[in-house]
């Protein structure tokens, strides 16, 4: 980003903070003038922008949309397999392995690690984003870890009219691990609940489901009525949130693997690296343990698993009586672990992946996969089974796109933009996935935010719409601008360039600034070259060859080569549109090297391994 060297953002002043710096260096006995210190006041400066950007910031705000009735949430996936589904107003939602990072404000020093967070609704659920978003304010602060707890579980009792509420802080503190070896580092655990979840049996299978492992007291846990929670089945996973059947204390589902009055751990296998875990927790064996931390279940091998996990399904589905309903804790959608913050990689040293999804009937690509002329619903359906296949594939973003941009395509009306897209979105928000609105209409990005999408990728850099860069810079969400010369109808016309990278890199700096001063900070601008947008088969290459100049920029990076007619000019004259995927994941992997922030993909599996590679290469020459 550019250099910071006076007036202040938001609410740091960067001038005093630049200052503070100074006599800082200059009472440790330092010349804060030196070689390798002159720029020091600035980079603290700019670091402050991000470790305290949650200073006098209301952490309600990200809860007060994306709210959905939880009568409303269905799983689109799961009708044509006959399993059924359920849930209800009362059953907890469970999110596990939030990372985050604060700053202690005894020393100033970060402690950093994972929040788990639990909530029991009472007639809405909110968009998972928004509680990651919750978390990063409360967390961009000068604070304790006790305290944080506090905050987190207060602003979910109060924004979400939730019933019940609790947060797990498992951390790690630079200020002990300073202290030599008489003041070993380790990891201190704060549990705070209140409402529902501080009853002892209620907290203590919630913390069954997280998993922890320490012996972590309840802080200002008020107490509530005898038999006021424990009606309800939890499911909580691994990086994923799925929503839990409804629990009989009485009548359990069965399972072959255990008794009926037995807790049930079942650790099912899922593609790549992720897993679904469904618990059935025994209220004895809460009782047993309440008011701490259960220990970690015991890990069964794979054998134990794979016979588990079946037995379970198939006991569950077949042995339905007339007593009442019984259903799977089956995964109707596989999420990746994406608590993290929204610019940050998904996996560390990997790029995000972003898994085109786009419903459109005359994409170049995969234009009319989703169309059906007479069923609206019948198009979103299918467009979130290809969603699901993207996530399982290993996507960490769904970019949601409703028109056409390749070479020649005309406009398509936002009304009708919108009628394609938001279903989706509003679909894949309400189940956790990380949602990119691809348009270039403010409307529809507008709309596109409040049902819970988390970024804005506009290919025209918000020059189509004038209201774009207004809509993105009161959201706060990260904008994803593009250079762009003009509408794909006349783009070939507008690619003339005597040094294309330079130029490109130029423009794009310039769209950048434009944004800025229309409002936007930078912090929200992911930067595109807009690969194959105004550019011909030379200019493309030109710039992935200076990729490392545009990553210098200063902002993340998103390469979008996939499949664009570039790639496929070096292929046999006959080949099909997908055989562009061999190339596209050979840009990947050597954009990864350059450091880019992410890439935008239609065969998410095959540039998922090229990036594997990548970090796996980088890995063995560290251990070299």
């Amino acid at each position: 980003m550019n250099d910071i060297d006076s007036g202040s953002v938001g609410r740091i002043d960067l001038v005093r903070a630049q200052a503070a710096v100074r006599e800082f260096l200059s009472a440790i006995g330092e010349d804060p003038d030196r070689p390798g210190l002159e720029r020091t006041p600035v980079r603290v400066a700019e670091a402050a922008l991000e470790l305290f950007g949650g200073v006098g910031v209301d952490a309600r705000g990200p809860l007060a949309s994306a709210r959905f009735p939880v009568a409303e949430i269905e799983s689109p996936f799961e009708e044509d397999a006959g399993v059924a589904v359920t849930g209800g107003v009362s059953q907890p939602v469970v999110l596990r392995d939030l990372a985050f990072r604060s700053v202690c404000e005894h020393h100033l020093l970060p402690f950093s690690g994972r929040v788990h967070l639990a909530y029991v609704p009472s007639a809405s659920i909110v968009g998972f984003g928004r509680l990651h978003r919750m978390l990063e304010t409360l967390s961009a602060r000068p604070t304790l870890q006790e305290r944080l707890g506090d905050e987190l579980v207060d602003v979910m009792m109060s924004a979400l009219d939730a019933r019940g509420a609790l947060a797990v802080i498992e951390a790690s503190h630079a200020c002990a691990g300073l202290r030599g070896s008489r003041q070993q580092a380790g990891t201190v655990v704060t549990v705070s609940a209140r409402g529902e979840l501080s009853d002892p049996v209620a907290r203590a299978e919630i913390m069954g489901l997280i998993g922890s492992q320490s012996q972590a007291q309840v802080t200002s846990a008020p107490e509530v009525p005898e038999g006021a929670a424990g009606s309800d089945q939890p499911v909580a996973v691994q990086g994923q949130v799925l929503r839990g059947a409804r629990f009989d204390p009485v009548r359990r589902s069965r399972s072959t693997a255990g008794e009926d009055d037995a807790p049930l751990f079942v650790e099912q296998e899922a593609s790549g690296s992720e897993q679904a875990l469904a618990f059935e927790a025994s209220a004895s064996a809460a009782e047993a343990q309440s008011g701490a931390g259960l220990p970690a279940a015991e890990t069964p091998t794979e054998a134990e698993t794979e016979a588990a996990g079946s037995a379970a399904v198939a006991s569950s589905v077949d042995e339905a009586d007339d007593t009442g309903p019984v259903t799977t804790n089956t995964r109707p959608f596989a999420l990746p672990q994406r608590f993290t913050n929204l610019l940050q990689p998904a996996i560390p040293k990997r790029p995000r992946i972003l898994g085109i999804l786009n419903i459109t009937p005359d994409s170049f690509s995969d234009g009319g996969r989703f169309e059906d002329l007479f069923s609206e619903k019948r198009r979103t359906k299918r467009a979130m089974r290809r969603a699901r296949e993207l996530v399982d594939q290993g996507a960490d973003i769904i970019d949601v796109g409703g028109e056409s941009t390749r070479p020649g395509a005309v406009r398509v009306p936002q009304e009708e933009e919108a009628a394609r897209v938001l279903p989706v979105v509003k679909e894949l928000a309400a189940l956790g996935v990380l949602v990119s609105i691809d348009t270039m209409y403010a409307k529809t990005a507008a709309a596109a935010l409040a049902l819970g999408a988390e970024y804005v990728n506009d290919v025209s850099g918000g020059l189509a719409d004038p209201a774009m860069l207004e809509v993105v810079a009161e959201s706060r969400s990260p904008f994803i601008l593009s250079h762009w010369r003009g509408h794909s109808v006349r783009m070939n016309e507008l690619a003339d360039y005597r040094d294309p990278a330079a130029e490109i890199l130029a423009e794009l700096a310039g769209a950048r600034d434009r944004a800025v001063a229309a409002g936007l900070d930078e912090s929200q601008i992911v930067l595109d070259p807009g690969l194959g947008f105004a550019k011909r088969r030379d200019d493309n290459w030109a710039v992935l060859r200076e990729l490392e100049q545009f990553v210098a920029l200063g902002h993340p990076l998103l390469v979008g080569a996939s499949r664009k007619r570039f790639t496929g000019e070096m292929l046999r004259s006959d080949a099909q549109v997908t055989e562009r995927d061999l190339p596209t994941a050979v840009i990947t992997a050597l954009a990864a090297k350059a450091g880019i922030w992410g890439v935008r993909v239609h065969n998410v599996e095959a540039n998922r391994v090229a990036l594997d590679v990548v970090a796996s290469w980088r890995e063995g020459a560290q251990d070299d």
